[in-house]
């Protein structure tokens, strides 16, 4: 074809035609294009929620006359919360110790039962308590009133979170909480002409490439916020022409259809501020706690300036890691921020100057107590399933006391090192112990193993053990419980031989394989023999055992063995503490729990798992029992640990050893509360150690840490107290009458062996005798 003929063929209509439906249809796409931008811009935004972690809360401290509370741990909360130590208290989140005398400005905080306001206390301590608590208050005229408080409840310390698929962590806020100065900082440095453009700025971009090439380094960026905020809501971090133009389109829309306000709320909220493990640091709120463990409204002009200073790149100007790069960026934002007229120069002077005032690096968070938080997240799966824990912002509160879990965390391992007998390839001994409210069955403290923070196998809820004579107060409960038997009732323990239920023949005996022949229920009891315990159990019955097993809260079926009168019943750590605790809460069962409430994370209450208690045994019945369980300390087997526990007690308490010494138990329980120990090998070996060598010693070395309260039981109005021989016998002599003790007994349910010598008169005289000594 000629040039002519192409020449024509191109003026041809129909070549017109192709290609003005070329055009078309290129323009249609691109039209569609931007309304699908459009439209996705408008959809995505206006509906924009993240995918927020469930925070999970320790217990709070609770400030009120007698609490059992030291200025030293008084002060350690407040650190941890964050609070500054100052010399006179201006604000919130400060507070001044001085010698026994704290005043503190607290936060306040919205707790799931309601919101605890701040407020300006003095709390003044006495000998290891608190020996009072005021707030002052200032009138309009000047003047200051001072006023007692009941209580002052700290907010409580946030000590993990179980986060998102996406590692994403925030603590998204409104625009009006976040301070002026930051909001300042951020456009003098990223964005100067933010209220004047529609989300594209060349003069930005061209002024932004100037500063640079004269400054010979990147200080300021060519985006705007708002593309910014497009990036990182919308698009991958790709570098391709076709992506800028997209963010360009995409902040045009955005623009189009939302307020600047709600553009720079969304910013503050989404930036990426920092790493911490798996957990990414975004928006300012949380970077705030994360850089300073304050909240954002507490932090000075250059922390927020340091803050502001990160969104061009967090890790690059990491404070911890690289000081100077951070010390430099924040005195450029400074710098701009003046320049542009947002500080004085005396402002920018004092804030340029001041130190880097970063907080040490927090502890990972996502692996803060790893033993507790397994507890808490069964609690919480049978009523919430893990997308709704990892994405929907929850607020877990929890029975955790910190004092009470980081002074077991810091004496057990020491404790279990003091007792341990090494194996023969070096393994270590191993170790669980559960502490709970003894009122409540508030988990206040659990470790699964004897290192503190230890993330693996969970012993305190997994390691089922046989728990040897820990059964006993479950016999002897049972027996009380029948109104047969009492404190003075003479049990035999004397060599037996029983068949079992499979034909074989069975002889037990006890630990030191001696006999006491006679010997008082109570003192069978309290020396663990297991001789007279299987005389009870037999006559009371093993069904009848098994049933109070059920009652104390054992939830495992026990197959009906003689076995189980000397401890062949399996149970872990935790279902230990859950029997004793409804012994020291005399005679009410409740659940033990890991979770008080939960609510959403504007503080709306979803559930409340309050506190549940069934009365599963009389009172007077669980008041006997704990007379021979606090004589365990006195002169049974854990008289051992008396000197160490002297300003404690008196005390509950049990010891336990299985066959071959493989498992050490010791369970017992003061005022405010009951702890449980296991020692042993994960492989079931031979510890060597008794309960009272082993799980004891380790029991008495954290409670004494812990100033476990001594127990101070009433006693029920039907009980009275009645001299006994010391010596038991089924038939007592005169001689055997004038050396008595006093026991506690039902009201008209006095043994025989003390009518006898009541009779003989031998008792009486002494009663009397005793009458008129007391009298004036």
């Amino acid at each position: 074809m000629t040039d002519h003929e192409v020449k024509q063929e191109r003026q041809s209509p129909v070549w017109r035609r192709r290609l003005i439906w070329s055009l078309g249809l290129g323009l249609a796409i691109l039209v569609a294009w931007l309304m699908w931008i459009d439209y996705q811009v408008r959809r995505d935004f206006a509906a924009l929620q993240w995918a927020l972690p469930a925070r999970i809360y320790a217990r709070p401290a609770e400030l009120y006359t007698g609490a059992p509370l030291n200025a030293a741990v008084v002060n350690d909360y407040l650190q941890q919360l964050g609070y500054r130590q100052v010399d006179a208290v201006a604000g919130s989140g400060e507070f001044r110790l001085q010698g026994g005398q704290l005043q503190v400005q607290t936060r306040g905080f919205q707790f799931w039962d309601g919101t605890e306001p701040s407020v300006l206390a003095t709390i003044e301590f006495g000998d290891n308590q608190i020996a009072s608590v005021s707030a002052d208050a200032i009138a309009g005229n000047g003047d200051v009133t001072t006023r007692s408080l009941p209580l002052v409840r700290l907010e409580p310390v946030e000590i993990t979170q179980i986060n998102p698929a996406t590692g994403e962590d925030r603590l998204p806020v409104s625009l009006d909480q976040v301070p002026e100065a930051l909001i300042n900082a951020i456009i003098a440095v990223e964005d100067q002409r933010f209220y004047q453009h529609w989300g594209v700025d060349p003069k930005g971009i061209l002024r932004a490439f100037w500063v640079n090439l004269r400054r010979g380094e990147v200080v300021q960026g060519g985006s705007t916020l708002t593309q910014q905020l497009v990036k990182n809501l919308y698009l991958t971090q790709d570098r391709t022409l076709r992506r800028k133009v997209e963010e360009a389109f995409m902040a045009l829309a955005l623009e189009l259809h939302f307020s600047k306000d709600e553009i720079l709320a969304a910013y503050l909220n989404e930036v990426f501020l920092g790493q911490d493990g798996s957990r990414a640091i975004h928006g300012f709120t949380l970077a705030a706690q994360y850089y300073f463990s304050r909240p954002l409204t507490e932090l000075s002009l250059a922390e927020l300036a340091l803050l502001a200073g990160l969104p061009r790149g967090a890790s690059f100007y990491n404070p911890r890691r690289n000081p100077e790069r951070a010390l430099n960026r924040r005195n450029t934002v400074l710098r701009n921020m003046a320049a542009q007229g947002y500080i004085s120069e005396a402002e920018y002077d004092r804030a340029s100057s001041a130190q880097l005032s970063t907080s040490l690096r927090p502890a990972r968070r996502n692996r803060a107590y790893p033993a507790f938080m397994e507890l808490v997240r069964s609690d919480l799966a049978r009523d919430y399933d893990a997308d709704a824990l990892r994405s929907e912002g929850l607020r877990i509160f929890t029975t955790l006391d910190l004092r009470v879990q980081q002074t077991m965390d810091t004496a057990l391992e020491p404790a279990v090192a003091a007792v341990e007998m090494v194996a023969d390839d070096g393994t270590p001994l191993q170790a669980a112990m559960v502490i709970s409210d003894s009122n409540t069955g508030e988990i206040r403290a659990l470790a699964g193993s004897r290192r503190p923070g230890a993330v693996g196998f969970n012993r305190a809820l997994n390691a089922v053990r046989p728990i040897g004579s820990l059964i006993k107060p479950a016999i002897y409960l049972a027996a009380l419980e029948s109104g047969d038997d009492t404190l003075a009732t003479v049990l035999s323990d004397r060599p037996v031989e029983l068949v079992t239920e499979d034909g074989q023949r069975w002889s037990p005996g006890n630990f030191d394989d001696q006999t006491a022949g006679d010997v008082y229920f109570h003192d069978a009891l309290a020396r663990s023999l297991n001789l007279a315990t299987v005389d009870l159990g037999t006559r009371i019955g093993i069904d009848t055992v098994i049933n109070m097993l059920d009652d104390l809260g054992h939830s495992r079926p026990v197959p009906e063995y003689l076995s189980v009168l000397l401890g062949a019943v399996d149970m872990a750590p935790l279902e230990v503490a859950r029997f004793y605790q409804t012994l020291a809460s005399s005679g009410f069962y409740s659940p033990l729990r890991s979770v008080e409430a939960v609510t959403t994370g504007e503080g709306e209450r979803l559930q409340r798992y309050g506190f549940e208690t069934k009365q599963v045994a009389d009172p007077a019945s669980v008041f006997l029992l704990e007379q021979a369980l606090q004589d365990v300390f006195v002169r049974g087997t854990a008289r051992s640990a008396a000197e160490t526990l002297a300003d404690n007690l008196p005390l509950a308490g049990k010891t336990g050893t299985t066959n071959d010494y493989r498992d050490s138990w010791f369970a017992g329980y003061g005022d405010d509360l009951t702890g449980v120990v296991w020692l042993g090998y994960d492989d079931n070996r031979n510890t060597g150690l008794t309960g009272a060598t082993g799980a004891l010693r380790v029991w008495a070395a954290v409670m004494q840490q812990l100033a476990i309260q001594p127990r101070q039981t009433r006693a029920p109005d039907a009980i009275v107290w009645e001299e006994v021989p010391i010596r038991a016998s089924l038939s007592p002599t005169t001689e055997d009458c004038q050396a008595t003790r006093l026991l506690p007994f039902r009201e008209g349910q006095l043994p025989a062996a003390v009518t006898e010598c009541l009779q003989n008169g031998t008792l009486l005289d002494r009663v009397i005798d005793r009458f008129r000594s007391l009298s004036p």
